[in-house]
């Protein structure tokens, strides 16, 4: 009977062990799919800014000077200019429930390699590949590109709540410098269309690991 006692004691600690396993868990999956829907909107509103500023950048690639472009008056100089502004936004992940997964052995509690493969390759290898992208992109815009629009264009733009144009560009000097930003355009380019296509596919990463996660949750 005693030993009876003891397995029955046994099988309620193993049953009570795995109960708690299981809702941990079921706590880091829910953690991460909140993590991963704040990451897919970010990510769906940076592609969204980046194509915008992408196809402002296009319009004055060419060699040649754009005459559609040298017609713009301030108002719509402005609004060109801060278009090509729209190159520079970045995507930061939202990685937190990662690093707690790491670091506090979560990952042992997950049972699906699928979803540990997912996660690893999205985290480790998409959201840091995009940052070897993103940092060089940011860096010419900041010093070089952004730097022109505001001491030579004379735009001068402040982020608040809303846009705000603290300063207008001007048309006479959006001219005489085109040639200038042209080049700098140019440099920047292959690099924003390069991290745009990164997105694009972190996006399409987040979204499979959400089915997967949400898979998980529902059993």
């Amino acid at each position: 009977m005693v030993v009876i006692g003891i397995l029955i004691a046994l099988q309620i600690d193993t049953w009570n062990d795995n109960r708690k396993a299981n809702k941990s868990a079921i706590t880091n999956y829910t953690n991460l799919l909140t993590a991963l829907q704040q990451d897919s909107a970010q990510v769906q509103r940076t592609i969204k800014l980046n194509s915008i500023g992408q196809r402002a950048l296009r319009k004055i690639i060419p060699l040649e000077k754009n005459p559609e472009l040298l017609a713009l008056g301030e108002e719509q100089l402005n609004d060109y200019l801060y278009e090509i502004s729209l190159s520079s936004r970045s995507f930061i992940p939202n990685s937190g429930i990662y690093n707690i997964l790491t670091s506090n052995n979560g990952f042992d509690l997950i049972k699906s390699d699928k979803i540990k493969s997912a996660i690893i390759h999205l985290y480790d290898y998409q959201y840091k590949n995009y940052v070897i992208i993103d940092d060089p992109t940011d860096l010419k815009y900041q010093h070089q590109l952004g730097s022109i629009i505001k001491e030579k264009k004379r735009l001068v733009l402040e982020y608040t709540p809303e846009l705000v144009i603290v300063q207008s560009a001007s048309p006479q000097q959006f001219e005489m410098h085109y040639m200038e930003l042209a080049a700098e355009v140019r440099d920047i380019y292959s690099l924003l269309a390069y991290a745009i296509s990164n997105l694009y596919e972190i996006e399409k990463e987040i979204n499979d690991l959400l089915s997967l996660l949400r898979e998980e949750i529902g059993k």
